[in-house]
């Protein structure tokens, strides 16, 4: 597998290098512990299937099989290995980069074999059937918080804005539900009374958790997958049917940030 083989849509953005995040807390804290716990349960065990199980044979099926299980054992030997002393932030780190590095390896794969529509009804409607099929507890965790919402009002700000209060942005920047997918980010608006929040992502985990010269394109954020296996299956997911959480990923490419815009129904 050489650079040449890339699609070109993964050649046209560059790196941001993320801050550095450091401290006792930050790597041991109940957040870190939490990630570690979602990063076992939702991504070795029930996401990273889909490259072995789904995509990998759609490959070996479509281009040389042979040279497909050559390039797969190839970034295959990128993973980074798990230690025993490793933080709990790191466990969640190195677990959460080898799944983007496979996923992004397999969907650039696939774009060479199929059109933009097959492409998405592969990769988008894949992992919304694997979602139903292996984690129906997160989602109801998630349409939850729509229904626990309701009829909820937030006490404006000083300045007469929505930001949440300070006893409610250290609950969500403690115990945050999403943070093992997002790693850290904040609350914006807080608006339950209407239906809204949004949450300011600074530097996606999806970007950040693995070392770049271990991606398929080193120079290249890998973008295909926050596209097409976090922003297309979680709208997909949360769409708002019947008043329910609709969720909305707005990712800043070519930067590692990102707003995601949670409403629903108040009615």
């Amino acid at each position: 597998m050489t650079k040449d083989t890339l699609i070109s849509t993964d050649q046209s953005t560059g790196r941001v290098a993320p801050p550095s995040r450091g401290g006792f807390y930050y790597n041991w804290g109940p957040q870190a512990w939490i990630d570690m716990w979602m990063s076992n349960s939702m991504l070795v065990k029930k996401a990273m299937p889909i490259v072995s199980h789904t995509f990998l044979p759609i490959l070996r099926l479509s281009g040389d099989p042979q040279q497909i299980d050559r390039d797969y054992a190839q970034i295959k030997s990128r993973r980074e290995v798990l230690r025993w002393n490793d933080s709990p932030r790191e466990k969640w780190r190195k677990r959460y980069g080898n799944f983007v590095r496979e996923a992004e390896w397999a969907l650039l794969e696939l774009r060479k074999y199929f059109n933009p529509r097959q492409f998405e009804d592969i990769v988008v409607g894949t992992s919304v059937a694997l979602s139903y099929e292996t984690s129906a507890d997160f989602l109801n965790m998630m349409n939850s918080m729509s229904e626990k919402n309701k009829g909820k009002k937030a006490k404006p700000a000083a300045d007469g804005s929505t930001k949440p209060g300070r006893w409610s942005t250290f609950m969500f920047e403690t115990f945050n539900p999403a943070h093992w997918l997002t790693g850290p980010a904040t609350i914006t608006e807080y608006d339950p009374a209407n239906g809204l929040t949004v949450m300011h992502i600074p530097d996606c985990g999806w970007h950040t958790c693995g070392p770049a010269d271990r991606l398929p394109n080193p120079n290249a954020l890998p973008e295909e997958g926050c596209l097409y296996i976090c922003k297309g299956p979680f709208e997909a997911l949360f769409n708002g049917k019947d008043g329910g959480l609709k969720m909305e990923f707005d990712p800043h490419l070519p930067e590692t940030s990102c707003t995601v815009r949670m409403s629903w129904q108040t009615g």
